[in-house]
């Protein structure tokens, strides 16, 4: 595993509330330390919290790296690596891609190539934090526009891990 991913780990694991299980009221499913059943329905952790236990934290970190880190690891700044990571727990990995695509002027297809990844490595990390911080809000204001009883609940939360991510 890369070596960032740890701490990245860590504070994302953070965000998300923790080693929990709950069901946000907008959801069909249950969350488990941020990991969503209707997304990752396959995610084995789900067969020990079928059984009524604790799944290994080993399997969530397994988790996060495989669907998510690993994806954003030729990305040479950290922070600039550690905001996408963040956003891709929240809203999937294509997404923070394509928004991390817009910010750096290449084709918004969602897929970490060389050209995204060129521009990323060559891309301010002031400029780039804060062009993404504010196409986050932008993402999230449009979905609370779109539903705001469904989904005005979340936008504080939501806004406070973009300001959490700014802090890194």
């Amino acid at each position: 595993m890369h070596p960032g991913f740890e701490r990245h780990f860590q504070r994302v694991i953070q965000l998300e509330g923790g080693f929990s299980l709950h069901r946000n009221p907008t959801e069909e499913a249950d969350t488990y330390a941020g990991i969503y059943r209707k997304a990752f329905p396959k995610w084995h952790g789900w067969e020990y919290i079928d059984r009524g236990e604790i799944p290994p934290t080993e399997l969530v970190r397994k988790h996060y790296y495989e669907q998510f880190y690993r994806h954003l690891e030729g990305i040479k700044n950290e922070r600039i690596r550690f905001i996408i990571f963040e956003f891709a727990v929240n809203a999937g990995l294509k997404k923070a891609i394509k928004i991390a695509q817009v910010v750096v002027g290449v084709v918004p297809d969602g897929v970490l190539g060389p050209k995204t990844l060129g521009a990323l490595n060559s891309y301010s990390e002031e400029l780039f934090i804060a062009h993404y911080s504010l196409a986050r809000i932008k993402h999230y204001l449009d979905i609370v526009n779109r539903d705001p009883k469904r989904y005005g609940v979340y936008l504080r939360g939501w806004l406070n891990r973009v300001f959490e991510g700014i802090s890194v």
